[in-house]
């Protein structure tokens, strides 16, 4: 005997209803919850291997950390010994107090320091003085030689080397001349440098 199907019949109809129903919320699950959560989880599986791989290379990297900061403060010094001999602006207080340290230890007096106009050239600019000195022959070479060896690239030019005509020579014990005093003087032009910005 054949069994009727019969989607009228309450037997069958309820159950299929309910399968219905069921595929319903499970296709709604998969299209509005699963799927989307399934790209976000592709996505930050795809986030996590990009940092392990940034990781991994850093990791590479990290023993040359330490060489690397060696190299920063090596550079680091080079530049501040650079800066001081070739200064980013003008420094004229630094200057005058060098200046006058210099002459007091050689005994040497600075009658003038007048700072001229500055030359710009393409890379750098040069900053100009007009200054005048007394002294004795020997303090004024020692003067020079002090010059010579300032931090700062100094260049003199224009230098004027005379006689003082102040100067009065005084007679000691045995007719000897004093060997001090004032008895030249000297006006030259010193130049120094600083880095164009």
């Amino acid at each position: 005997m054949k069994k009727k199907f019969d989607l009228k019949d309450p037997k069958y109809r309820i159950p299929i209803l309910l399968i219905i129903i069921g595929i319903g919320m499970i296709a709604t699950w998969y299209y509005y919850v699963y799927a989307p959560n399934l790209e976000k989880i592709n996505q930050l599986e795809q986030k996590v291997k990009a940092k392990q791989d940034t990781l991994r290379t850093i990791q590479a990297l990290k023993p040359q950390l330490n060489m690397l900061r060696e190299e920063l403060q090596l550079a680091e010094n080079k530049l501040d010994s650079l800066k001081s001999i070739f200064p980013d602006h003008k420094e004229i207080p630094r200057l005058i107090r060098e200046i006058t340290s210099v002459a007091r230890a050689t005994g040497i007096t600075t009658t003038k320091f007048n700072p001229m106009p500055d030359v710009e050239k393409e890379y750098y600019v040069e900053n100009h003085y007009n200054i005048a000195v007394s002294g004795g022959y020997h303090q004024l070479a020692e003067f020079f030689a002090f010059l010579a060896n300032f931090t700062l690239i100094i260049n003199l030019s224009s230098m004027h080397i005379t006689t003082n005509p102040e100067y009065d020579p005084v007679p000691v014990t045995m007719g000897a001349v004093e060997n001090g005093g004032e008895t030249i003087v000297s006006q030259f032009e010193m130049t120094t440098f600083s880095s164009k910005k």
